[in-house]
């Protein structure tokens, strides 16, 4: 009798847990790489759904997030390219998760959104230099190095950008809506390791470090460019107190 009493209950939590995760509701459409919206967030969903009904909260998500990063550099460093591979598209989705989860549960922190962001931007310089310090004669080779410096400060000035305007005007900057080129190829870290990966397993097949080269050399350029045109679009965007 208490377990047909309390079945319809529990069925009633998981429709509405369901309902209140379905895509895109936990997506955050403004600020999400083009990747992140369209692919990850349809899957990451799920992921959430799990970990709120077995009470992991927001902040173990970030850290299992950041546990995934670490394997991933490792098997990169190591020449495990798929598997690298593999692991930073978990990474990803877990990047998706700890937000997720905070937005179900109602949950929201300061110092997990701090540490989620600290996450990714570890993760990527991790990740990026696994995979330089597995190629051959990289280690040796200057211009390996600056091709790193140039790609890591490329990135701490986009990543620097948005999180000043979200401190300045309280809200996220909406990339996708004026940056829609860029959310593409560059904008967003999710986009970025996309094509990581893509030639990780063209050199991983190949053989050819000119690949990697290539990619890393494209990526800073156009995040140079991304930086500049974020810098005008802001200052003509019609914001209060600017």
């Amino acid at each position: 009798m208490n377990h047909q009493d309390s079945s319809p209950e529990t069925t009633t939590v998981a429709d509405t847990l369901k309902q209140e995760a379905s895509y895109p509701k936990l997506a955050k459409k403004a600020s999400d790489g083009m990747y992140c919206y369209l692919v990850q967030r349809r899957i990451s969903l799920y992921i959430s759904i799990f970990c709120v009904r077995k009470g992991i909260s927001a902040n173990v998500a970030t850290g299992i997030d950041m546990v995934f990063a670490v394997l991933a550099a490792w098997s990169l460093s190591q020449g495990y390219y798929l598997l690298g591979v593999i692991l930073i598209q978990v990474f990803g989705l877990w990047s998706c998760v700890d937000g997720e989860v905070s937005r179900l549960s109602k949950m929201p922190s300061k110092l997990g959104d701090f540490y989620d962001t600290m996450t990714d931007r570890s993760a990527e310089f991790l990740i990026f230099a696994g995979v330089l310090y597995s190629l051959p004669l990289a280690a040796s080779d200057y211009s390996w190095g600056t091709l790193f410096f140039c790609y890591i400060g490329m990135v701490f000035l986009i990543t620097a950008s948005s999180e000043k305007f979200r401190s300045v005007y309280h809200e996220n900057y909406p990339k996708s809506e004026h940056e829609a080129v860029f959310s593409w190829l560059c904008a967003g870290s999710d986009t970025r390791f996309l094509y990581l990966c893509i030639a990780i397993l063209g050199y991983s097949i190949t053989g050819e470090t000119a690949i990697i080269k290539w990619l890393i050399m494209a990526l800073s350029f156009l995040l140079g460019l991304n930086f500049l045109f974020r810098i005008w679009k802001i200052s003509i965007l019609p914001l209060e107190n600017k």
